[in-house]
């Protein structure tokens, strides 16, 4: 990969680079084992490698990284290092704003003119010393759960390039799988983060609602959230502190502050957290790959983290009729003035929600947000047994790349996209904490994501049992994807 030392600096190989996570990457820059400026070489390369054929990035942005990344090693050499993700190279979605660049959102209606601001998580992640290398694919405004839009087509699965690598934060997910970055940025308002880390493999978290702040607003702005995908849960944990936080723009901020139950804390520490297993969230059974897959996995995990574990837990009745009408009037409604100018140039499918939102009156509409605050009563109740909850985060694996639903899905829904992802935006009703980790591969050798759920504010809770899952999972036999090992092996030859 035409490596180079950079003054004091060892050369790192690529097999390290990619087998490294975050906050070891960081180590290294800041303990002068690792070059900011190489590390930016090495994922703008790696990344590269897999265009098209990923098609994970929007665009690269060489001369902005590379100069940004000389200005941290100057600063490592002068022992100023300003976190742990100091030097670090990311890649973020193409939804935010990054002062200087366009902002696409995966549409032809939209421009390069280039946005003025940085948004939140961005500001906060730059300053913290990481490095954006790119941005990341996406469908449409982020309208749907797959990585398909009309401005960069089909983004890929870096385990089978024949399959979907789930949306809408598709490309973050594919290049974190393809090795790109330890860390890509995310957003989800319906599974968004949690659907792409299950279809690849990789570590994904919906902070509580607004914990880390959501700027610009969107049109469904109490179900978006923003999150990391990355290589380990240990990189969440590293994104959720430097990025987390009040601030004005998102009124909603300061409402999300911690929680950290003393009680819960004191539980884990001695191995009697409570813990619900859920095989049938919302009793809608997952494929026999994936109940197999989960199904060893927390065998494992029994054996290897020590609570108290309950088959007793159930969710339901799934509030699809709910989700279906704050998604179809906002996206329907918000975007009406686009639809109206560019409609030939949208994804259909956007388009479509235009009509259905004129079915829903005003009646209708408040009658959904009445039965939303049921359902989170429901489950917020259901906190006062469980500690967490552990299902799989979706019911199957990932399915054709240029398919908006598997095979004998109904493509005729008013939402395609939910008739496939029942385990996870329930989850953006409620606003909870939420993190899909990697716990094996199905017979079809996809990954399959197991999600651990928490009570409103407890994301450290939900952290540190992902860990300990993650260590008893043995994270690294998931083994690496088939596009990144094609990689390494052109690398050493």
């Amino acid at each position: 990969m035409g490596q180079r030392s950079t003054g004091s600096y060892k050369d790192v190989s690529l097999e390290d680079y990619v087998r490294r996570n975050a906050r070891q990457l960081g180590r290294d820059v800041s303990e002068r084992r690792a070059s900011p400026v190489q590390l930016c070489e090495m994922a703008l390369s790696l990344a590269k490698r897999t265009e098209p054929a990923i098609n994970a990035y929007v665009c690269f942005l060489d001369d902005y990284a590379l100069a940004i990344a000389r200005e941290r090693e100057n600063e490592a050499r002068q022992g100023r290092i300003r976190s742990p993700l100091h030097g670090v190279p990311i890649a973020i979605k193409d939804n935010f704003y990054l002062a200087g660049h366009p902002v696409r959102k995966g549409s032809l209606t939209t421009t390069d003119s280039p946005a003025t601001y940085d948004s939140p998580m961005i500001e906060r992640i730059v300053k913290a010393g990481a490095i954006v290398i790119g941005k990341t694919t996406m469908p449409e405004f982020g309208w749907k759960g797959t990585g398909i839009s009309p401005l960069t087509g089909v983004t890929r699965n870096p385990w089978d390039r024949e399959r979907n690598c789930g949306g809408s934060s598709a490309g973050s997910a594919a290049s974190v799988a393809a090795g790109a970055v330890p860390i890509a940025l995310g957003s989800d308002a319906g599974g968004s983060v949690r659907i792409p880390a299950s279809f690849c493999g990789v570590v994904g978290l919906k902070p509580t609602l607004s914990r880390i702040p959501v700027y610009p607003g969107t049109v469904t702005e109490t179900l978006s959230h923003v999150g990391p995908l990355c290589r380990t849960v240990d990189d969440a944990r590293l994104v959720l502190t430097v990025t987390e936080g009040v601030c004005a723009k998102d009124p909603l901020s300061y409402a999300a502050r911690p929680h950290n139950d003393a009680e819960r804390a004191t539980r884990l520490r001695e191995g009697t957290l409570r813990i619900g297993v859920i095989e049938r969230p919302f009793e809608i059974a997952p494929e026999r790959g994936v109940a197999t897959a989960f199904s060893a996995a927390i065998a494992r995990i029994r054996r290897g983290v020590v609570a108290s574990y309950d088959d007793g837990a159930t969710l339901g009745p799934l509030p699809r009729t709910v989700f279906e009408a704050l998604w179809v009037t906002g996206r329907g409604l918000g975007f009406k003035k686009q639809v109206d100018a560019h409609a030939a140039i949208m994804d259909p499918g956007l388009v479509r929600l235009g009509a259905l939102a004129k079915e829903y009156d005003l009646s209708r509409l408040f009658r959904a947000i009445e039965e939303r605050r049921t359902f989170v009563s429901a489950v917020c109740t259901l906190f006062d047994r469980f500690d967490l909850l552990v299902m799989p985060t979706m019911p199957l694996t990932a399915f054709a790349a240029d398919a908006e639903v598997p095979n004998g899905g109904d493509a005729s829904a008013p939402l395609p996209w939910i008739t496939w992802t029942p385990y996870t935006y329930p989850f953006n009703l409620t606003g909870q904490p939420a993190i899909s980790v990697p716990c094996g591969v199905a017979a079809d050798g996809l990954p399959v994501g197991l999600q651990v759920v928490g009570a409103w504010g407890e994301d450290e809770l939900v952290l540190d049992f992902a860990e300990r899952i993650e260590r008893v999972l043995l994270h690294s036999e998931l083994g690496f994807s088939p596009c990144l090992r094609a990689a390494l092996s052109t690398d050493t030859q």
